[in-house]
């Protein structure tokens, strides 16, 4: 049993086991094609634990993380679960190897390195989450560390 993405449900070609996802995910289906297949595929809605989804949005803070809802949704439920998040979003594949669970990659394969970002003023260089109190310019995204899995 694996935790499937929307990228998953929709080109589920191969998909031959029973597969869990979110009603977020499920949401995010908005053609008659893509609401069909996933009626067609073995797969289960699941809520995942509060517990889970704040361990991952804390996680996604703390590494500067661009995942959005659905996605650590996802990933809270394959942390609840135990089992391998299916995905090729490489910036949920990188939160997941920050939380030490199992990823694969549906299509493509799984990022190789785990990487975190800061905020930072684009001007100074000075760290920040909002404005920067320095140079009045909003923050940007900068790679701070990255690591083999």
């Amino acid at each position: 049993m694996k935790v499937v993405d929307t990228n998953v449900i929709i080109h589920g070609r191969g998909l031959d086991e029973k597969a869990l996802t979110t009603p977020e995910a499920i949401a995010e289906l908005k053609s008659d094609y893509s609401k069909t297949r996933s009626l067609a595929l073995d797969i289960e809605t699941v809520q995942p634990s509060k517990e889970s989804i704040e361990k991952v949005e804390q996680k996604s803070r703390e590494i500067c993380s661009n995942t959005s809802e659905v996605d650590e949704s996802l990933l809270a439920l394959a942390i609840d679960r135990e089992v391998v998040l299916m995905t090729d979003d490489k910036g949920l594949q990188n939160l997941a190897h920050h939380l030490e669970a199992k990823v694969e990659g549906f299509l493509d394969d799984v990022a190789s390195r785990k990487i975190s970002w800061v905020m930072k003023c684009p001007s100074c260089g000075k760290e920040t989450e909002k404005m920067c109190t320095s140079c009045g310019i909003n923050p940007v995204r900068k790679r701070d560390q990255y690591s083999s899995v």
